[in-house]
């Protein structure tokens, strides 16, 4: 075995100036005492395969440089977290004091894959084992705090993988603690997610949901006739409810690195499916790690896949398969995120939980199913997007009692996830004493078209039911609680109102949008400028380029022409393209009369606008995404993909 010997200088103490100290931020080359890294890494033609798999470095704001690439994201459990990558013989050594009232948390394991089954060349007849140890030396003595031996990977197994937990409440502050994983072979051995916290939270909690293809106008508590939101009703109570929100794209992939980026699409760059947002960008995430939160997501996967660059700043960033093929996937997700919020309930944590379920195919469990279906309704599920024929088909206009049927559906998936995601997590919050200091926002990506304009889906136009979205904000205590906001304000504006309240500068940043709590104050009564972006043939949908911005009231949508070779791949024709459509929303909220030859000037104004904004749109810093089989599989099974 090659051993690499790099003595720390002790030079400093660490101490956690919060109250969450992450030995991943905190390591650099002088706390790698040895690693076999140090030696690998240089060889020609290993830096690939020294590595997991389903691992990369580790991007999030505050950790510091990366000595040998140790510090890594790694799938454990369908989920990417944060690990300090530890083959053997390696020893991390840190000297920090250790707060009163202090507990160590960190997962062991060990990955089996094509990489390590490469490494691992000499085979004894002993099952191959790896040790992992945490020594302490304290007041000089020294003290194995922690000891666990892990076997090699079964065949039908990808990696072994536990977690501990260990009480330092009695430890004396000023301590020298030794990560230590020591084995007779090569193993892909790893410290997953070492953190010192204080005992005892301060209730500062924060719970980010998007409901994916969420309607606002199909929310009881926006004017919806029908009882599809009783538990988000409940919560709109409690919250600030902004009626007139709009997203950045009509699509989840965009649209969500505009929520968590606060950047409109033509500065993020990411406009396309094999794209991902640049490792540079600053995260929402990013920020609240680095004030002492957990940080950590349950999603369905898909689009908001890690791979897409979502999991920067989380300490674990969950997304399975099972979000989008099950059809109880908002349930598993409630399920999950209760779990994880059963087990953080002693510190602060930032929690974003992302569902599928209201998106198509619309299937949900009985009887919501059926709960809107009328007596002559043809399905009780279906694969919208299937039935018309594919994107092909997405401009073929049904019999009237099959869009009803479809809208049945749809609202039946609605009732779904408010009664098994949002009502099950707002009651166990209140349940551990959680629920009133915490600050919780429910909001949407996008929505979805019911031919409401001659088509069906999402993604093909900037119309407002696809960009008008919920905004529910609950803040700590309840304030603002029965507030109602009628100022247009943007889905990029949630980012910098969640760090508003929690006291963190934004100076710097050069941010899109801007914190809501001036519009709660009362403070800012003025129309805010949205800007909306679809790139040309996204998803090979074949439909071109379109922008929209406004000017108060006044909506300007901008369209590229059909080509004859993109009308030719449609089976139904789309409506007859318009180059320029402008609408006054408070006169015509349908946006069925153009009105840009009655208003020529705003039209003008907002149509240099535009053009100025699409001479940025290649400014975008984005990355292509490395897409592996199992995600194709994800967006096929939501339609995107044939």
């Amino acid at each position: 075995m090659i051993i690499g010997l790099v003595f720390p200088a002790c030079k400093k103490d660490s101490f956690p100036e919060k109250r969450l100290f992450r030995f991943i931020d905190r390591m650099t080359m002088e706390n790698v005492a040895q690693s076999p890294l140090a030696k690998m890494s240089g060889e020609t033609g290993m830096s690939n395969k020294i590595y997991p798999l389903k691992s990369y470095p580790v991007a999030d704001l505050g950790t510091g440089e990366n000595p040998y690439g140790i510090k890594r994201k790694l799938n454990i459990r369908n989920a990417d977290s944060n690990i300090l990558f530890a083959p053997p013989e390696s020893r991390y050594v840190f000297d920090i004091v250790i707060p009163a009232g202090s507990v160590l948390e960190f997962g062991t394991g060990i990955v089996r894959d094509r990489n390590s089954q490469e490494i691992l060349e000499t085979r004894t007849q002993e099952e191959p084992a790896c040790t992992f140890s945490l020594l302490l030396e304290a007041e000089g003595e020294k003290t194995t705090l922690f000891q666990k031996t892990h076997s090699f990977p079964k065949k039908d197994q990808s990696m072994v993988f536990q977690t501990h937990e260990i009480d330092l409440s009695g430890s004396p502050g000023r301590a020298r603690l030794t990560f230590v994983t020591e084995a007779p072979h090569p193993h892909f051995s790893f410290w997953s997610n070492p953190v010192l916290y204080k005992k005892g939270s301060t209730g500062n909690n924060i719970i980010l949901i998007s409901l994916d293809t969420l309607r606002a106008d199909h929310l009881g508590c926006y004017g919806y006739e029908r009882e599809t939101s009783p538990a988000i009703d409940t919560l709109a109570e409690d919250s600030a409810l902004f009626l007139n929100t709009y997203s950045s794209s009509p699509w989840t992939l965009p649209s969500h690195v505009s929520l968590l980026t606060s950047l409109n699409p033509m500065r993020h760059g990411v406009h396309y499916e094999n794209e991902k947002m640049d490792s540079s960008f600053v995260t929402l995430a990013d920020l609240l790690r680095q004030e002492g939160f957990f940080c950590s997501a349950f999603t369905g996967g898909g689009f908001v896949n890690a791979v897409y660059g979502f999991s920067k700043g989380f300490d674990s960033y969950g997304q399975s398969s099972r979000g989008i093929h099950q059809k109880d996937s908002a349930e598993w997700i409630c399920a999950s995120a209760l779990d994880w919020i059963e087990d953080h309930r002693d510190r602060d944590f930032f929690l974003f939980i992302h569902t599928y379920q209201p998106h198509n195919p619309f299937s949900s469990p009985p009887p919501f199913n059926s709960l809107f279906l009328d007596e002559d309704d043809r399905w009780n599920e279906l694969d919208m997007l299937e039935y018309v024929g594919g994107k092909k088909g997405i401009f073929k206009k049904l019999p009237d009692r099959e869009r009803e049927n479809i809208v049945n559906l749809y609202d039946g998936e609605i009732r779904y996830t408010d009664a098994k995601l949002i009502g099950p997590l707002m009651g166990r919050l209140k349940e551990l004493g959680l629920y009133d200091s915490s600050l919780i926002i429910l909001t949407s990506d996008h929505g979805e078209e019911f031919y409401d304009h001659g088509g069906w889906e999402h993604g093909h136009t900037l119309y407002d039911e696809l960009l008008k979205v919920p905004l529910i904000i609950k803040l700590p205590e309840s304030r603002f609680a029965k507030t109602r906001i009628s100022t247009i304000v943007r889905l990029i504006d949630v980012m910098p109102t969640i760090l508003d309240e929690q006291g963190i500068s934004v100076s710097g940043l050069d941010l899109d949008g801007k914190s809501l709590v001036p519009v709660l104050r009362g403070k800012e009564v003025a129309d805010r400028r949205f800007v909306a972006y679809k790139a040309d043939n996204i998803l090979d949908s074949h439909v071109p380029q379109k922008l929209s911005v406004n000017e108060e009231r006044n909506k300007l949508i901008l369209n590229r022409s059909f080509t004859a070779e993109q009308l030719d791949f449609f089976a139904f024709p789309p409506p007859e393209p318009v180059p320029v459509e402008l609408y006054d929303l408070s006169e015509n909220p349908a946006e069925n009369k153009n009105i840009v030859d009655e208003k020529p000037r705003i039209a003008s104004r907002l149509v240099q606008l535009i053009n100025d904004l699409y001479a940025k749109i290649n400014e975008g810093k984005s990355e292509k995404a490395d897409i592996d089989k199992e995600l194709l599989e994800q967006l096929r099974a939501l339609g995107y993909l044939r």
